[in-house]
């Protein structure tokens, strides 16, 4: 008998035990199947990407040479095919090693059992985003919400404490405190690319809760003016943002608001004055240059340099 016949009966007596059923053996709410994998396909409810990565490559050749050793958990949709509820990663590497169907476990569950269900598995995950754990944590509250019949109240700005509180269900479970579950949630009420910034450390995670009070329309404006003049937001800024453009309507408003105000301009340009001694003035620059163009000489080199070193550099126009 071959190793991978070995591990597909090792597979089945598994799942004999777990579940109590057989291969193609229906119970009242599960069954096990091979099934093609072409009639496999993602929840909409699952947000995490699936990257072509080392673990992916790695799991890729694992399938390649030993099959699917752990089913996939899915549920059959009402046109037909099966939604994936645990096996995202997975169907990946079997569509790289070439698998024409793989071993699943059909289970009958409702929408909100298959949301608490998808993002109990990817919470699991070793590599995690910001932004993928605050939309599994709000699918899964939202999910708790609906089963329990009651509005969820985070995405009210005036959350009412007397609410069956699902957040802190959630907060227990994960080992977090309850605030820290709805500044996961509020991350989710920010537009593109506000969510990625957050990822990236560009932008604090709190600093992401405060704008996303905000409209879309000012976050978008918020947005083009971080980019177009290189403005960073720390928590402080982003909670006097939230109170003074809460009525804001245009672009002009934004821009006023985020512009640094003088005590910030100052303190900003003296972090990039370049002192040089006297001795060293006199060896490397003709007498007649100034702070200002000796300040603008250094820099400029300095901006060669960072090019030449740092892929990431924005070379960008500093004036003393």
């Amino acid at each position: 008998m071959s190793m991978s016949e070995l591990e597909r009966l090792k597979k089945e007596d598994l799942m004999d035990g777990l579940f109590g059923i057989s291969k193609d053996k229906k119970t009242d709410s599960v069954m096990l199947k091979e099934i093609p994998l072409t009639e496999l396909h993602p929840s909409p409810q699952n947000h995490f990407r699936v990257e072509n990565d080392d673990a992916m490559e790695e799991l890729s050749a694992s399938v390649r040479e030993k099959g699917i050793l752990e089913p996939f958990l899915v549920r059959e949709q009402d046109g037909g095919g099966y939604e994936i509820l645990s096996g995202h990663r997975r169907r990946h590497a079997a569509i790289r090693a070439e698998l024409q169907t793989v071993p699943c476990i059909i289970k009958k569950v409702s929408d909100e059992d298959r949301d608490i269900i998808i993002q109990d598995a990817n919470l699991q995950r070793p590599y995690i985003t910001v932004s993928e754990k605050a939309w599994a944590i709000r699918i899964k509250y939202d999910a708790i919400k609906r089963k329990q019949g009651q509005k969820s109240d985070v995405e009210n700005k005036k959350a009412p404490s007397a609410l069956l509180n699902s957040a802190q269900t959630i907060a227990e479970k994960m080992g977090i405190a309850e605030r820290t579950v709805k500044n996961y949630i509020r991350i989710t009420y920010l537009i593109e690319p506000l969510p990625k910034w957050v990822d990236e450390k560009r932008l604090p995670l709190k600093a992401g809760v405060q704008l996303s009070y905000l409209s879309e329309p000012i976050q978008q404006y918020i947005c083009n003016i971080m980019n177009v003049e290189n403005i960073k937001i720390n928590e402080e800024k982003a909670e006097e943002l939230r109170r003074s453009l809460a009525d804001a309507t245009t672009m002009d408003e934004v821009f006023q608001a985020m512009k640094p105000k003088e005590a910030d301009q100052k303190k900003t340009k003296s972090r990039i004055e370049v002192k040089v001694n006297k001795k060293l003035q006199k060896r490397f620059f003709p007498p007649d240059y100034d702070e200002q163009q000796i300040q603008q000489v250094i820099l400029g080199l300095l901006d060669g340099w960072a090019i030449e070193h740092n892929p990431d550099y924005k070379n960008e126009k500093i004036s003393g």
